[in-house]
């Protein structure tokens, strides 16, 4: 089970929501966070309708400003505490354990002259339960002055208060694993500056009943923020076998058909006395050679593309990078948008 959270930096489009329904799949979320929806509940609950199998609660944005959201799949039990344009907090069942625990969605002002709104807010909300709390999203803040590279140094104030609130409501930080920085400003050298704007903080409670969990920082796209995760990390890895789907693009294929007839048995009889299983596996190959010859290998691009990002987010950027990292934005993009034509 994995929750993720995000800024998606508005959901107003088509192309918005096909990447986040991409994004959900890719990464299997149970439970997404999104920060920067600039939607109304209304207007979230449509975009939730496309999203397959999950439900969602809303906190409205403030025109196109601000939004936040907590989708999750259906068998999860979600009831709602409290929500703004700035925050949505739930109690969830279901999630990592049966026990329950309390989920705040966060995004936090941007305006220096209002972070103090986003301090106030974590004291209010810390005394509306005692369950085991974690906290996720986009705080627009740093902790520590390591936290930032390039451009001028955050104010040490802010960063005090920020370290108040912390000390005021007891949680910690959950770490990561990953690319340092979460926020990158994408304008290159010399004015390339990064942030580790998004994390998860979380009780001493939370900690003692999930201490295997840890946060990953994914892959970046064309984002200026990277989608964060919070799944369980285990001691080993071992090699996992790719799980065979059914991709939607292959109906657009006129051929498409022909390939499942041919593996399957044209008149539903068995193929040279194959089971039913064994058909299945069959028509399961052929569809896959089939659309590496009709498609591309798609998504084993995007897989390097995104791998290299990764790479390059952890290097000191020089301006060959910063290019680089460009195109690979631009090649992540229009393979994500061939998949939607396709």
């Amino acid at each position: 089970m994995n929750l993720l959270s995000y800024n998606c930096q508005g959901l107003g489009n088509d192309p918005a929501v096909v990447k986040l329904k991409k994004l959900l799949r890719r990464e299997d979320a149970e439970v997404v966070v999104l920060q920067e929806t600039k939607l109304s509940g209304r207007e979230m609950e449509a975009v939730t309708g496309r999203l397959d199998g999950y439900e969602g609660l809303y906190g409205d944005s403030i025109g196109k400003k601000a939004g936040v959201a907590i989708l999750w799949r259906s068998d999860l039990s979600v009831a709602l505490v409290s929500s703004s344009a700035h925050h949505i907090d739930v109690e969830i069942e279901g999630l990592f354990s049966c026990n329950k625990w309390r989920l705040t969605g966060f995004y936090g002002w941007a305006d220096n002259e209002r972070k103090h709104l986003s301090w106030e807010l974590l004291r209010e909300i810390r005394g509306f339960s005692n369950l085991p709390w974690m906290v996720i999203g986009d705080f627009n803040q740093i902790l520590f002055e390591g936290e930032k590279k390039g451009g001028a140094p955050r104010a040490q104030s802010e960063m005090n208060d920020f370290r108040k609130t912390m000390d005021d409501c007891n949680p910690t930080d959950l770490g990561y694993i990953g690319n340092p920085f979460t926020w990158w400003n994408k304008r290159g050298e010399p004015d390339d500056i990064v942030e580790r704007l998004d994390r998860a903080i979380v009780s001493p409670e939370w900690v003692e009943l999930f201490p295997s969990f840890m946060l990953h920082h994914l892959a970046r796209d064309s984002s200026d923020h990277i989608p964060i995760k919070v799944m369980r990390q285990h001691n080993g890895t071992r090699g996992k076998k790719r799980q065979y789907k059914f991709e939607d693009m292959w109906t657009s294929s006129e051929t498409c058909e022909g390939v499942i007839r041919d593996a399957w048995g044209n008149d539903g009889s068995t193929v040279m006395g194959l089971t039913v299983i064994s058909k299945i596996e069959k028509c399961a190959r052929d569809l896959m050679a089939w659309s590496r010859t009709e498609f591309g290998d798609i998504g084993r691009r995007l897989c390097e593309a995104r791998k290299r990002m990764m790479f390059l987010d952890k290097c000191n950027p020089t301006a060959e990078m910063v290019q680089e990292r460009r195109r690979l934005c631009a090649e992540v993009d229009s393979l994500v948008a061939q998949e939607e034509t396709y």
